[in-house]
């Protein structure tokens, strides 16, 4: 069918009236980004997933609002494994230890108001350690906790704008009509949201047809004084700076992860496997292998293997747990128990249900690998995701329905180290090496002490002096650290 463009001027017209008088009208917001399982529409022609614009790769897609999804577990268990030790040592350790005590700090959310989101930044989250930018040093700590965001179901504000289609037309070459949508949301009104920590933004669509066909909407700022970097999300790795740390995670990254572990957010949701809803049990030193019901008729069943689906509500707070784990050999580990309450809706009835969580390994395990494979490439690290496979229905006219996110997780920290970087013509040696900002794993802040570089034993002194000369990167040893940092204790309790 076709539609008079005389016929849809006004129309726009009045939308964009209506749209300018409502942003005049509203005060400047703060908003989130979602994510689960990409779609089949989330393509890379529409720059989703493997993304062209942003040069990354993602895990799944940004979700409307109600389609996200959650890691619904009140303990995630996280150790190092040899690989890990050998290339970051105890200081690494400390950097990866630091990033949970971040998000260990963050209160529980124990209602939808709550907690406020007036105490977390809007501006200025990401600082600069101007010795560590000058050697190309991306910091750890810093990395860590975007990682865990994400994991925790929040993709950041590269989303704002998105597109949800790309349509050639007909008889032109590399033209299209394109339909933009928004994936990003204010926390308080759950409406779409132009900002993200008070800024807001617009966008502009580019194009790289005909080779690679792939377009995007690509978010700018409206204001042109906003500095670039001072008010993103921490949930957005694109905006990392080389020897760029943060201070806390943002507004909007909490008002994100208030919204998905609410507990009055209630979702039919699968628990992960290696959960069991528990009857009678108080004790966290009480493992349960099987779960016994009893239905209405006074049949007992006996549930094995753990999962099952329910109505359940955010967990309010998830705490994350270092544990034990065998680095010399990377496979052994002690049974580790623990114990949540999460809420529960039958019936339209609330309770508090206890769940009982017995592991066999750690949930998320912290490893090192040479993730470049002999190509030019400045890949920071790779991490896994496991969606719970769902027991829901699906919707009949299509809806998407929310998925659970497993807790366990295996992220690899490229660890092939200093890179040189030459360009044609050949016989090019180290002291004619182009500088090139490819990333140093560090660990900084603000204050005046030295960064630490990884590989532990790698000079400071000697990468400023090659960065001041404009040669390349010295190359040093290190040798490796054989065991652990001190653990904590691998039974644990909490309740919401």
């Amino acid at each position: 069918m076709n539609i008079s463009p005389n016929l849809v001027k006004p129309r726009i017209l009045i939308l964009s009236l209506v749209l300018v008088l409502g942003m005049l009208a509203a005060k400047p917001a703060s908003a989130f980004s979602i994510w689960g399982p990409a779609e089949t529409w989330q393509t890379t022609a529409l720059d989703y997933v493997s993304r062209v614009f942003y040069g990354d790769t993602e895990l799944g897609g940004p979700k409307n609002i109600g389609e996200g999804s959650r890691v619904n577990d009140g303990i995630v268990t996280y150790a190092y494994d040899e690989t890990f030790l050998t290339y970051f040592g105890s200081d690494g350790v400390k950097a990866v230890d630091a990033a949970f005590n971040v998000l260990n700090s963050l209160p529980a959310v124990t209602s939808s108001s709550s907690p406020s989101l007036e105490q977390f930044l809007t501006q200025g989250n990401q600082r600069i350690n101007y010795s560590a930018q000058s050697i190309n040093l991306l910091d750890l700590k810093s990395v860590v906790m975007w990682a865990m965001l994400e994991h925790m179901g929040l993709i950041g504000e590269t989303h704002v704008f998105d597109l949800g289609s790309r349509v050639a037309i007909a008889g032109e070459t590399c033209e299209f009509d394109y339909f933009v949508i928004q994936r990003n949301f204010d926390p308080d009104t759950l409406n779409p949201s132009f900002y993200v920590n008070g800024s807001e933004y617009t966008y502009q669509i580019y194009d790289l047809c005909p080779t690679p066909s792939v377009g995007d909407a690509i978010e700018q700022f409206v204001d042109p004084e906003v500095l670039p970097y001072s008010s993103q999300a921490v949930a957005t790795i694109n905006f990392l700076q080389l020897g760029g740390f943060y201070l806390g995670i943002t507004r909007d990254d909490m008002g994100g992860l208030r919204y998905i572990y609410n507990p009055q957010r209630y979702v039919n949701e699968n628990f992960d496997p290696t959960c069991y809803p528990s009857v009678g049990t108080s004790s966290p030193y009480s493992p349960v292998s099987t779960n016994t019901t009893t239905t209405a008729g006074g049949t007992a069943t006996t549930v094995t293997g753990g999962g099952g689906l329910y109505l359940l509500g955010g967990v309010g707070k998830i705490e994350f747990v270092k544990v034990q784990y065998n680095s010399l050999l990377g496979t052994e580990f002690g049974t580790n128990t623990a114990i949540f309450k999460i809420p529960l809706l039958t019936n339209g009835q609330v309770s508090m249900m206890s769940v009982t969580r017995t592991n066999t390994a750690p949930d998320i395990i912290f490893t090192a690998a040479n993730l470049s494979q002999g190509a030019i490439a400045d890949t920071e690290l790779s991490r896994s995701i496991t969606f719970v496979a769902s027991t829901v229905p699906a919707s009949p006219g299509g809806g998407i329905i929310p998925s659970v996110m497993s807790p366990a997780q295996v992220v690899t920290f490229n660890n092939i180290g200093p890179i040189y970087y030459n360009e044609t013509p050949y016989f090019l040696t180290q002291d004619t090496a182009i500088e090139y900002p490819i990333f140093i794993w560090g660990s900084f802040d603000g204050s005046t002490n030295a960064p630490i570089v990884f590989p532990q034993g790698t000079s400071l002194t000697a990468l400023e002096e090659q960065a001041a000369s404009g040669g390349g990167i010295p190359l040093n040893t290190y040798s490796p650290e054989g065991s652990n940092s001190p653990v904590e204790s691998p039974i644990i309790y909490q309740e919401p």
